[in-house]
């Protein structure tokens, strides 16, 4: 079982809908855990309850034996599941704050793979500490100068809570300007535009979920 943290940086704002895409890309089942301090979206948007979400993932997290974290998942199709947070940034504050002090892991409430969409990444975020404690670390960034710059500022930040992959969303420059400009893991682009870059994207994100048949079996030079 893997859990993976998804942050953006500059412009980007909508992690909730780029965690799901990335889900329909996952090797595995997996559920997604809306879990950005500014408050969930997907509620509102589908027009779901609230709850059961990551309101009632975090009480219960707090039981001895962590289990019925299942139950707060609400179902998309065969591969993913989705917790959504409560439009209150101070309801999801306290809900992680919840998370963030449980012994439990979020693959062990939920049962299997998890993506956690953290929003943007920012000093001091409550959802820090699940950051930090995620097996792998994905940074969503455009590849035009106001996100490339937002990530630079943010190294230090990024780098004390551990090795990113940084995987780019559109924009004017190429992906190996960014890859040099950052000098980090730079996998395939999240909007291929044929089909080549569309299997390039699978294999990075079947190596981002620890599927040992991903990326490795590529030529190299194919992905960062």
């Amino acid at each position: 079982m893997t859990v993976v943290a998804l942050a953006v940086t500059g412009g980007l704002t909508d992690s909730a809908e780029i965690a799901l895409h990335i889900a329909s890309l996952w090797p595995r089942p997996v559920t997604v855990v809306e879990a950005d301090p500014d408050g969930g979206r997907l509620a509102i948007r589908n027009d779901w309850p609230p709850r059961p979400g990551l309101v009632d993932l975090a009480s219960v997290s707090r039981s001895a034996s962590g289990s019925g974290g299942e139950s707060q998942a609400r179902r998309l199709d065969a591969r993913r599941r989705v917790v959504v947070a409560p439009p209150s940034p101070e309801a999801v504050i306290a809900a992680l704050r919840l998370l963030s002090s449980s012994t439990h892991r979020l693959d062990d409430l939920l049962g299997g793979d998890v993506l956690i969409d953290v929003g943007r990444i920012r000093p001091e975020s409550p959802a820090s500490p699940l950051v930090a404690a995620a097996d792998r670390r994905v940074l969503v960034v455009r590849r035009d100068a106001e996100d490339v710059v937002a990530t630079i500022h943010r190294r230090n930040l990024l780098e004390s809570l551990g090795d990113w992959l940084v995987l780019p969303a559109g924009g004017r420059y190429p992906i190996d300007q960014v890859r040099t400009t950052l000098s980090w893991k730079v996998g395939a682009d999240l909007l291929p535009s044929n089909k080549k870059e569309a299997g390039l994207l699978r294999a990075t994100i079947s190596d981002l979920a620890g599927d040992p048949m991903s990326m490795a079996s590529l030529p190299v030079g194919e992905v960062a």
